[in-house]
């Protein structure tokens, strides 16, 4: 008997043998989509909250989109963003620095001190960004050294921060610097004046957020603290000083804290205790907000600064309808967790990274891997 073989063809490609997730030439730009649709959305997140902003308290107030009062507002965060871009330099290297408002505060009390007593601007200057930079490495210390996580650490400096002041200045007495002649150097901090229109600290804003971003974006240091943040064991593995570097973040991160400190001093020609500490939430809220920007989850200045003015045009707009100022807080509490909250779930949707998982880090060992091969640089993007 002769056998016929016959040659089996393959069954026919279509949607319903395809393994789940892919599809036929037609369906694979609309799965693309959906998927950049899905990545997108946490980022558009702030963004339409801002518009929102803008909107509902441009329709209650005709004061509000004015240029006086813009102008004003920006004027009236540049304290506060510079505080939030020094924030934003720690949790780019995978930490938290909860005791920013007491290197702010010892700077100023620094500075106010030595000018109601009569030195010159530069002195007082200096003195101020001497107590950020002790802060600092008190904190990189205790991180880096002794392996406390960061928030612990950080909280922990922030209790001897704030009873310190309370001991320098005898129980929280404000120290005014009204009766005193201020050297015109000094006053030039937090009064000056750019081509007679726009108000100085907002320039200073703008260079300092500059620096630090060009720092942290473009440089070799930059990258580094960022891969050491994000893949700490991969950096050290490849032969990056984890430790090092973190400890460097922190102590910049102060370093900027205490720059904003001597301008505050110089802005109100006072020192009150504890003022800084009213910065400390808010800077935190901007950082994290700034990060549902990044399509990595990551602390940027820009998107930093993008919560700062958030923050500033939603107290300004509650301020201009008469808002109670418990109220205040409320409302801007509110806007921070919509915004949180959406963006965790829309980014664990996606599968993205999240910048709120530096708050509990445990900082990396000490013992570091030897130095067999170079690590892998992080993933850029545009607008870091």
């Amino acid at each position: 008997m002769n056998l016929t073989q016959e040659r089996s063809t393959p069954a026919p490609t279509t949607p319903a043998n395809l393994p789940p997730g892919t599809g036929t030439a037609a369906g694979t730009p609309r799965t693309t989509a959906a998927r950049r649709a899905g990545a997108l959305a946490p980022r558009l997140i702030t963004p339409v909250a801002l518009a929102a902003v803008l909107f509902v308290f441009g329709t209650m107030s005709p004061v509000f989109l004015t240029a006086g009062n813009l102008l004003g507002v920006l004027a009236q965060l540049s304290i506060l963003g510079l505080v939030a871009t020094g924030l934003t330099i720690a949790v780019r290297a995978g930490g938290i620095d909860l005791s920013i408002g007491v290197a702010l505060d010892l700077s100023a009390l620094a500075a106010a001190a030595l000018i109601y007593d009569g030195y010159r601007a530069w002195v007082a200057i200096v003195a101020g960004l001497l107590f950020g930079l002790l802060v600092g490495a008190i904190n990189a210390a205790l991180i880096f050294l002794l392996r406390i996580p960061p928030f612990l650490a950080t909280l922990s400096v922030w209790f001897i921060g704030t009873s310190v002041q309370q001991l320098l200045t005898g129980g929280g007495a404000p120290t005014y610097l009204s009766s005193r002649p201020v050297p015109e150097g000094f006053a030039l901090l937090g009064h000056g004046w750019f081509l007679d229109t726009i108000d100085g600290t907002i320039l200073i804003l703008v260079l300092v957020a500059l620096g630090t971003g060009l720092l942290l974006s473009a440089t070799r240091w930059g990258r580094a603290v960022t891969m050491a943040g994000e893949q700490p064991t991969a950096a050290a593995i490849g032969g990056l000083r984890v430790r090092r570097l973190g400890a460097s973040a922190y102590i910049l991160c102060s370093l900027v804290a205490a720059f904003a400190g001597v301008v505050l001093a110089s802005r109100t020609t006072s020192f009150v205790p504890g003022s800084g500490q009213s910065y400390l939430m808010d800077a935190i809220g901007a950082v994290f907000i700034g990060a549902t920007l990044s399509k990595f989850g990551r602390a940027t200045v820009p998107g930093t600064l993008v919560g700062v003015l958030l923050f500033a045009l939603l107290s300004n707009g509650m301020n201009l309808i008469g808002l109670s100022f418990f109220w205040q807080g409320l409302g801007r509490g509110v806007v921070l967790l919509a915004i949180l909250v959406l963006g965790v779930l829309l980014t664990r949707r996606a599968g993205s990274p999240s910048a709120l998982n530096a708050l509990f880090r445990r900082p990396p060992p000490r013992t570091q891997s030897p130095k067999t091969s170079q690590p892998v640089a992080p993933t850029t993007e545009g607008s870091r």
